[in-house]
């Protein structure tokens, strides 16, 4: 019985494949790598939109209740293009809204600013310190807020982008029925 074992050629040859091999699979890793990362950052852009819209979606459908006799308006749309949003609401059940200026105001606004959207409660106007971000600028730069009103019907236009890699934008819009309005 004679075993023979591979021969110089045979061994050259089953390298050059192998590294031929390799080197394609060197190449397309950074690819398939690059495009996981961008396809989880639209992932993640498009969630914190979506959070954002459905924070102000559900300030939206409480604007206007009142369990008792309340005046002004309970929504008001300001700016260009509407780009700030003051709310009212009975949050307490007390028959009033609170005023701007108390602690438990019922007084609320959003407004984009800065490529970021912000919140306060107890706001009558849409300027002003002391408004809290609502995104997180080193993920998502906020580049369009706007709402629109059409009688019970509410429009809210959100668009954004990834801070990351700016290519990646996503634009969400939503329509409400503020049933209180």
């Amino acid at each position: 019985m004679s075993s023979r074992g591979f021969t110089l050629l045979e061994t050259l040859l089953a390298m050059v494949i192998s590294s031929v091999i390799m080197m394609g699979a060197a190449r397309t890793l950074p690819l398939l790598q690059q495009q996981n990362l961008r396809l989880q950052m639209q992932v993640q852009l498009f969630e914190e939109l979506q959070q954002i819209v459905q924070t102000v979606e559900k300030f939206v459908r409480r604007a206007g209740y009142c369990h008792g006799k309340c005046t002004g308006p309970a929504m008001q749309i300001q700016g260009d293009n509407g780009h700030c949003l003051l709310l009212r609401w009975d949050e307490n059940s007390n028959g009033k809204w609170e005023s701007a200026a108390q602690e438990e105001s019922d007084y609320y606004g959003f407004r984009l600013r800065g490529g970021n959207l912000e919140m306060q409660r107890g706001v009558e106007r849409c300027d002003g310190n002391g408004w809290e971000k609502l995104n997180d600028p080193r993920i998502l730069s906020i580049e369009h807020f706007s709402v629109a009103r059409e009688n019970q019907q509410i429009r809210i236009v959100l668009e954004g982008k990834a801070s990351l890699w700016s290519a990646i934008a996503r634009r969400i819009e939503h329509w409400v029925i503020a049933e209180n309005l």
